[in-house]
């Protein structure tokens, strides 16, 4: 009866070999989460150290530190996977997003709640930081959300949600949001860490109503720019048909039709334009 033998030792194998798989797939998943939390960790730390005007070193930051990593723990809402994660969320999960960051985005929303909507991660982000390992990966991470950071910043965009390698963004009008992504792609090639660790980022933006008369909340449009992101390629900036209406005449830019497609849970197709800034002769 060997083959009995044989054909036993060859299923304890399978098994322990698909074990392991799903072991791996585990640790990289639980990986990936820490250094998102790391990275907002880090966020918070610096903002708690800068209000403090104290080092990050000092007592009072080390208490910061310890209350940062409890509210990220807390508040870390943003669904797994990027921008990838988002396009499968529901219209009430993206409007969440808007409705924990209220305030803010009242200030920013124009009078009849419109704002323009920014989605961006890092293309291939899992394999990147296999490459990199853990250390380098996270000096990745915060290197790319200084730029981010800074642009965003210096076109009186907000940032409602950072984790990871993603970001949801909200702009008062289209064209400083369009500005601020092109911006974006054009600086992190300028930041020899992002060069040498060859980091590319994706960019969908869409402009419409979140805020209602009513108070109400809408996750449709946020849903739309989330998708128009999960469509775009490495280094693109993808934009909507509403987006594209508003910038088309804006010096300097240009805007070409990648795709009329379908979009996960919105009816009908959509044009995407890429937009591009031009250099003058």
């Amino acid at each position: 009866m060997p083959w009995i033998v044989l054909a036993v030792l060859a299923v304890v194998l399978v098994s322990g070999g698909v074990l392991h798989l799903r072991q791996r797939a585990d640790l990289l998943a639980a990986r990936s989460r820490v250094l998102e939390l790391e990275a907002a960790v880090h966020r918070l730390e610096t903002i708690a150290a800068d209000a403090l005007g104290e080092r990050p070193e000092s007592r009072t930051a080390r208490v910061a530190r310890g209350a940062a990593r409890a509210a990220v723990v807390a508040t870390g809402r943003l669904r797994e996977g990027g921008v990838g994660g988002l396009v499968s969320a529901s219209f009430d999960d993206l409007a969440r997003f808007v409705t924990e960051d209220r305030v803010e985005i009242e200030r920013i929303a124009t009078p009849d709640g419109t704002i323009t909507i920014l989605f961006s991660d890092i293309v291939d982000s899992t394999a990147t930081n296999e490459r990199l390992g853990d250390k380098d990966w996270l000096k990745v991470l915060r290197a790319h959300d200084d730029v981010i950071r800074r642009e965003v910043g210096s076109r009186r965009g907000h940032i409602v949600k950072s984790q990871g390698d993603g970001h949801m963004v909200v702009f008062p009008d289209p064209l400083a949001g369009v500005r601020a992504a092109l911006a974006i792609q054009e600086c992190l090639p300028a930041s020899r860490r992002l060069r040498l660790a060859d980091i590319h980022v994706r960019i969908g933006l869409h402009t419409g109503r979140v805020l209602s008369h009513e108070g109400d909340y809408f996750g449709r449009n946020v849903a739309m720019a989330a998708r128009v992101a999960a469509h775009a390629s490495a280094d693109e900036v993808l934009i909507s048909d509403a987006v594209r209406e508003a910038v088309v005449h804006a010096p300097a830019l240009a805007t070409d039709l990648v795709a009329t497609t379908e979009l996960k849970g919105l009816a009908g197709e959509h044009d995407l334009w890429r937009v591009t800034t031009v250099i003058p002769d």
